[in-house]
């Protein structure tokens, strides 16, 4: 059996992937959202799955973006307030897996980060109200808090050093009928964002003191945004003949070769899955047209509402053209209408290019994608237009 569980995220990431026989079903919890997710759309699922004696195997976070980890923190925070006050717990958790900062990068260049920051001074405000990266660092180092206090296992099966990597972990994650093959970060991959935050620290010990600070914040910005492109666990779940692809935030060079480095593509240089999670919520900036030329589904699914441009019409459009350039029949599945899918109908019409779409109800707190045959009588979206 392998079911995948898309919770709606509004602009960020959350999932719950089901596995094992329906008998005795298994769940991975993949990331949690941002806020104002966990309570209304993430702990009604987990609730149901512990009334029926499930329990989650591992809670997976493929980075420290806010809307990415901000609802697993809201989970263990809420774990926290149950076990102190004899409550019953939401669901019990097998292990965290999660890269810190630290581990990303290294300890030195966090604590240069902080040291830092100390020194903008009124900065620490602004990058607050920014969501930038000191908060996501400070999140994911209380989530790693919260479950050590909690007893949760953080990466206990990866051995020393801990942190994931598809070079650490050359073999499949093997767990029931599941196996998870990891395919990022790399460590050259970490090992360029490294360089890249010590050349960036280094730039910034002249400039701060002279530059305004709009323009420490613009810098900021930017040193944010390699983050999730360079860090995110991205891996490849295979169960009964089927697949999903999780991408995290991943950059879709990365994602080639970390297919590549785990020899998941064929002779062709291609992979065929299942389902693919666009990366980045289908930002233009970590798809490419080479990407969806070399990496196929019969399903992509989009977890997105439209902020910050996401998913943007080029990713879309690189999408139905891959396609119906090939001959195939695909499905575009999309937690919210946005406009950029709006558009896509207008530009490219769903007979003519030969693809489905369909939109998560927009009551609906979360919703199924059952991958076994047996099981799966139609996609619990709704239809919205098809070809």
């Amino acid at each position: 059996m392998l079911n995948l569980h898309v919770v709606e995220a509004r602009f960020g990431d959350c999932f719950v992937l089901e596995y094992g026989s329906g008998a005795s079903p298994r769940y991975l919890l993949i990331d949690g959202g941002p806020g104002e997710v966990y309570g209304p759309y993430l702990k009604p699922l987990l609730e149901a799955i512990k009334s029926r004696g499930g329990a989650l195997d591992a809670a997976v976070v493929s980075h420290v973006d806010d809307d990415h980890i901000h609802g697993l923190l809201d989970l263990l925070t809420d774990l926290q307030w149950q076990r102190v006050r004899e409550k019953p717990e939401v669901i019990a958790i097998g292990e965290l897996w999660h890269n810190t900062f630290s581990e990303t990068v290294g300890s030195d260049v966090q604590r240069q980060f902080s040291q830092f920051l100390d020194r903008t001074g009124p900065m620490r405000a602004l990058l607050g109200q920014s969501s930038l990266m000191s908060r996501d660092i400070a999140q994911g180092d209380e989530l790693t808090r919260a479950a050590r206090t909690l007893g949760v296992p953080v990466n206990s099966r990866f051995g020393q050093p801990s942190t994931i990597t598809v070079d650490r972990l050359p073999r499949p994650i093997v767990l029931e009928n599941l196996r998870l093959h990891i395919i990022g970060p790399s460590q050259a991959s970490l090992e360029a964002l490294r360089t890249e935050w010590l050349a960036w620290l280094a730039a910034q010990e002249e400039q701060v003191p002279a530059e305004p600070v709009e323009g420490v914040a613009r810098a900021l910005r930017r040193a944010d945004a390699s983050v999730p492109n360079l860090s995110s666990i991205m891996f490849l779940a295979q169960a009964d003949g089927h697949s999903v692809l999780f991408t995290g935030d991943g950059r879709s060079d990365h994602i080639l070769q970390g297919l590549t480095q785990a020899k998941l593509l064929d002779a062709d240089g291609k992979c065929h899955v299942d389902v693919l999670k666009l990366p980045h919520h289908g930002s233009k900036y970590n798809t490419s047209p080479e990407l969806f030329q070399r990496v196929t589904a019969d399903r992509y699914l989009i977890s997105a509402s439209g902020k910050h441009g996401h998913p943007h019409k080029d990713t879309l459009r690189w999408i139905v053209e891959a396609a119906h350039e090939e001959g195939r029949q695909v499905e575009i599945l999309a937690t919210n209408w946005t406009s950029s899918l709006h558009g896509l109908l207008e530009s490219h019409d769903p007979q003519t290019y030969g693809y489905q779409l369909t939109v998560m109800p927009e009551d609906a707190h979360d919703t199924v994608l059952k991958l076994t045959p047996e099981n799966a009588p139609s996609c619990p979206f709704r239809l919205c237009r098809h070809g």
